[in-house]
């Protein structure tokens, strides 16, 4: 999936104009999906995933399996916002509650202000990251280090990013080596085996990953690494005053729209 993403990233339609200025952007919209009402956050995650699937050409069903994954987290917490418990002595069954449950001597319901917290929270979140999708799948990883150096991030914190990020991979390839050979041996058959060898997957992995980090970092002390990373851009960018113009139209029409409805 990961790999997925990052081929993305230098393939998209996007893939050609300013890192920083598509930063901005989001950053912009960001910043307006935080302090809008659902509306304009729902306006704002339709504008954006036209953005993603047309303009950039990300496949939709990437785009929505990403979605989907991340908003299974929100929706594991869900229950937390809509549903209050209180005890049956103390409860008072009032106009706004939509539906009550009783178990013995406590009860649980759902009211309207409940439903309206969980619906702000899942607009919000889509619209977040709608935004943090754009940046990942049209800004490839080392532009991105680019952008944070220019605008004066500490390159300890830039190189500690792009170590994590580079063993990312390191972990997913080697978790896939070991399952290969755990399945090549027999491995996974029925439920208890498949739990049993995953266990064993988790275990060994941890081991074979720090081994791997120690080759890595040899290998970068054998070719003289002394200070830090450099991150060299192989692509020219271009702009694009069609796709600047709509960018900021579009953000001064959600801010009014916020402006409007807030007033």
């Amino acid at each position: 999936m990961i790999g997925q993403l990052d081929a993305l990233a230098y393939a998209n339609r996007l893939r050609r104009l300013s890192p920083g200025r598509k930063l901005l952007f989001a950053l912009a919209l960001m910043l307006i999906v935080l302090v809008s009402h659902p509306p304009v956050q729902l306006a704002a995650f339709v504008w954006i995933s036209v953005w993603i699937v047309g303009y950039a050409r990300i496949p939709w069903r990437v785009y929505l399996v990403g979605l989907v994954l991340a908003l299974s987290f929100l929706a594991a917490g869900m229950p937390a916002l809509l549903v209050e418990v209180a005890p049956v002595t103390g409860w008072g069954s009032s106009a706004n509650v939509l539906a009550a449950w009783q178990w013995g001597g406590w009860v649980a319901y759902v009211t309207t202000d409940g439903v309206a917290r969980a619906a702000t929270l899942l607009c919000r979140s889509l619209a977040a990251l709608s935004c943090f999708y754009f940046v990942l799948y049209t800004v490839p990883f080392a532009e991105l280090l680019q952008v944070l150096r220019r605008i004066g991030l500490p390159a300890v914190l830039t190189d500690l990013v792009m170590i994590m990020y580079r063993f990312v991979f390191v972990f997913l390839e080697t978790a896939a080596w070991l399952r290969t050979a755990q399945i090549a041996r027999g491995g996974y058959q029925g439920v208890r085996a498949a739990l049993r060898d995953t266990g064993r997957l988790v275990t060994r992995l941890f081991g074979r990953a720090m081994l791997r980090y120690r080759q890595v970092y040899l290998g970068m002390m054998a070719r003289g690494f002394t200070e830090d990373f450099r991150v060299v851009g192989l692509s020219a960018h271009v702009r694009s005053k069609r796709h600047e113009r709509e960018a900021l139209a579009g953000c001064v029409l959600l801010a009014a729209w916020e402006w409007w409805i807030g007033g």
